[in-house]
């Protein structure tokens, strides 16, 4: 292995996005059938190994309701990266992205990379795919540096039923997320 490290994650966005979903897919899990939506937190651990890295992954998934808005600014503390989650056949969850971040944003104290994952392809044919790709890019441009704790760094389509994306999603930002703590300790 050239690269081991450990990172804590946040999964955020509102109820029913599948942030629950993508994390079972991303761990290799039994996908259930039944919703059940998360209460407070739900922590989890996962090992990534391939031919060049080695990451254990602390994932915070968090309760996407509005009653846990204080619960979870004490979860934010100490996250190193996050995936802000939306569910492309909800429109009014890509409307609460931008409260997300604000949220996130008060509640941490060094910037972290977010990924956007516009989840739930399957549900969608492909022009509204397309349509809703194109939205969370824009949204990713737009937003990139706008908080002095966030920096959105990609978009990725996924589906958490079927796998699409998922681990790439993870992944990358594990990556990213042990590259910036290497650097800071370059001295």
């Amino acid at each position: 292995m050239s690269v081991y490290g450990t990172v804590k994650i946040v999964l955020l966005g509102d109820y029913a996005t599948g942030k629950t979903t993508l994390k079972r897919s991303f761990m290799g899990l039994h996908l259930d059938e039944v919703y059940m939506s998360t209460l407070g937190v739900d922590l989890a651990s996962h090992k990534h190994i391939d031919e060049d890295i080695e990451i254990m992954f602390q994932i915070w998934d968090l309760g996407g309701q509005e009653e846990y808005a204080k619960l979870r600014e004490k979860q934010y503390v100490g996250s190193e990266g996050g995936l802000l989650v939306f569910d492309k056949s909800r429109p009014e969850t890509f409307a609460n992205l931008e409260r997300w971040l604000k949220e996130l944003n008060s509640s941490i104290k060094e910037k972290i990379p977010i990924l956007v994952l516009g989840n739930k392809d399957d549900l969608m044919e492909e022009a509204q795919n397309n349509f809703w790709n194109e939205q969370a890019k824009i949204f990713v441009d737009d937003f990139k540096d706008k908080y002095p704790h966030i920096e959105l760094i990609d978009f990725y389509s996924t589906c958490a039923l079927v796998g699409t994306n998922v681990n790439e999603a993870f992944i990358d930002l594990g990556r990213d997320i042990i590259r910036r703590k290497s650097d800071k300790m370059k001295i």
